[in-house]
């Protein structure tokens, strides 16, 4: 029954109104099961493997199940698995209980700052639905057994990162995995010092996803200041308030 949930577009109310009707724990259990017979788990290493890709190394969560729409995933919070940086999820969630009720730390989000707003139980009559750009949650005291959530995505946005003690954002990382690749391939082309370089960045200045129009526009600057700074206009047209701030000082050479 919880595949249902985001095998087509539904009402968020509606997946939360479901979700009260279920036993969460046997729908949980069913999706292991069928996990674990799945054609790859038939040998040690490609059952590794399946593993590592169903696992997000910074929420600490393992996939069930995906469709085009979403996910369903749970968590096992610990306080050893706390981490030192607070991770915003792109799109919109759905937090349930599974086995006991647990308690997560809601936050604000206010462009470069997090802001306490309160601390909120979750258990099988009160599901969660949270919406990730403007609400960042943590679990408040790890060890309160398996976590679910069923998540939709919202693969143009990006995952910010704040400082867990003075709540400030301390970095970004690209949610949507085309852009992750091309930053990557800019980056290591910098490295080795390829001659081509420069004719990719000149292409992917052009992408969709501001922060590799960001890493072309640097590539192409170190190799043709002049001809880099033509393209101000064009990256402004991203309407990012992060690029239009990194774009300024070459904004008036332009």
């Amino acid at each position: 029954m919880i595949k249902t949930l985001i095998s087509k577009k539904m009402p968020l109310e509606y997946i939360a109104e479901t979700i009260k009707s279920l036993d969460m724990a046997a729908q949980i259990n069913q999706l292991i099961v069928d996990l674990k017979h799945h054609p790859t788990f038939a040998t040690a290493r490609p059952r590794q493997a399946v593993i590592m890709t169903l696992t997000n190394r910074h929420t600490a969560t393992l996939t069930l199940h995906s469709s085009g729409i979403g996910n369903i995933s749970i968590k096992a919070p610990t306080l050893g698995s706390r981490a030192s940086q607070l991770y915003s999820v792109p799109g919109q969630s759905i937090l349930f209980a599974i086995d006991q009720p647990f308690e997560v730390q809601l936050y604000a989000i206010n462009s470069q700052q997090l802001e306490k707003t309160g601390i909120c139980l979750i258990d099988q009559n009160n599901p969660l639905v949270v919406d990730g750009r403007r609400t960042l949650f943590d679990y408040h005291r790890p060890g309160a057994g398996l976590v679910g959530r069923i998540n939709l995505p919202d693969r143009t946005a990006d995952i910010d990162v704040f400082d867990r003690t003075s709540l400030r954002k301390v970095a970004w990382l690209p949610h949507d995995e085309s852009a992750a690749r091309y930053l990557v391939s800019l980056e290591l082309l910098e490295a080795v010092q390829d001659p081509d370089s420069v004719r990719v960045a000149g292409e992917l200045i052009y992408h969709y996803h501001p922060a590799v129009a960001w890493k072309a526009f640097q590539t192409l600057y170190l190799a043709d200041p002049q001809t880099a700074v033509s393209y101000v206009a064009l990256l402004k047209k991203h309407r990012n308030a992060r690029l239009d701030t990194l774009l300024l000082p070459f904004e008036q050479a332009a």
